[in-house]
């Protein structure tokens, strides 16, 4: 796993327009980051992720995970939340 892990961090952080690249566990531990993203973001970035998921109304049996826009200055961060890892692209 954790070599497919590099390669999708590798692989996101060389697209254009990618400034950094963050990918935290469940309980907002950083995986990985490349680029700009900063480690101690992690539990941040996974805390609103989670919180984003409560804010829509879903079926018992069905969780969403939004995608989260966070824009600030001239930046732009994209948040999901997969259930077992968030993903943080800045842009």
């Amino acid at each position: 796993m954790e070599s497919e892990l590099i390669s999708t961090l590798d692989n996101l952080a060389n697209k254009e327009g990618v400034k950094g690249v963050l990918v935290a566990d469940e309980k907002g531990l950083c995986l990985g980051v490349r680029g700009i993203a900063k480690p101690e973001t992690a539990a941040f970035i996974t805390s609103l992720a989670n919180t984003a998921r409560h804010l829509e109304h879903t079926h018992e049996d069905k969780v969403e995970c939004p995608t989260m826009n966070v824009e600030y200055e001239n930046n732009q961060i994209v948040i999901r939340n997969e259930g077992t890892f968030t993903l943080a692209i800045f842009m």
